[in-house]
């Protein structure tokens, strides 16, 4: 009798044993951790720049001092579709760009040349022209501005420190995504004299 209950007892031990491996084993798997896996996602840019003549693209806020400019356009250099308006700022200016004349130049005193249409660029009536299509990424507008000068026989004024003032085009151009729509209507078009059309084009809202 004496022997049959050790082996019972050696029979309970081992299953005892043989649980706690079992049950050690599967909390050692449900704590076990896997390293951690980064996902990096690259928002998309939106970006334009200042063309002349279809050359390389130049800052937008690029100054034009005392010299004519040609076939300016904008170009899309972001990697997403967008819309595109620009604010055109004349100003005198020293050589340099340090100095600005308190007054702005009388529009006798340039010419400015703007190719305006109804699917090309639209003025908004609120210091912008904008460009009526989405742009695609490297892609440009058409034309805005055919030609800018100061007008012959024309010079700027002279400071009382003997500074010379230029005429100076500022061409300030920005862009924002194409979609939704409802950005570009939120953002740029509060003033109600532009609109987007079921086509996605803009257009003059009366």
């Amino acid at each position: 009798m004496k022997k049959f209950i050790n082996k019972k007892f050696i029979i309970v031990t081992a299953l005892a044993l043989l649980l706690f491996v079992t049950v050690g084993s599967t909390l050692a798997y449900i704590f076990t951790k896997t390293e951690p896996v980064e996902n990096t996602f690259n928002p998309s840019k939106v970006a334009c720049a200042v063309v002349e003549d279809g050359g390389a693209p130049v800052t937008g806020d690029n100054k034009y001092i005392d010299a004519k400019k040609t076939n300016v356009k904008i170009k899309n250099t972001g990697d997403t579709t967008a819309y595109i308006r620009v604010a055109v700022i004349v100003n005198w200016m020293s050589a340099d760009g340090s100095k600005v004349w308190a007054a702005k130049p009388t529009s006798d005193k340039y010419t400015i040349k703007y190719i305006l249409g109804a699917y090309g660029w639209l003025d908004g009536g609120d210091g912008y022209y904008y460009y009526s299509k989405p742009v695609a990424p490297k892609d440009s507008t058409s034309i805005l501005i055919e030609e800018a000068k100061l007008n012959d026989g024309v010079t700027g004024p002279v400071g009382t420190d003997k500074t010379q003032y230029y005429l100076s085009i500022e061409i300030v151009a920005s862009a924002i995504q194409s979609t939704p729509t409802s950005v570009v209507t939120d953002q740029w078009l509060t003033g109600g004299n532009i609109a987007v059309g079921e086509d996605g084009i803009l257009k003059p809202a009366n």
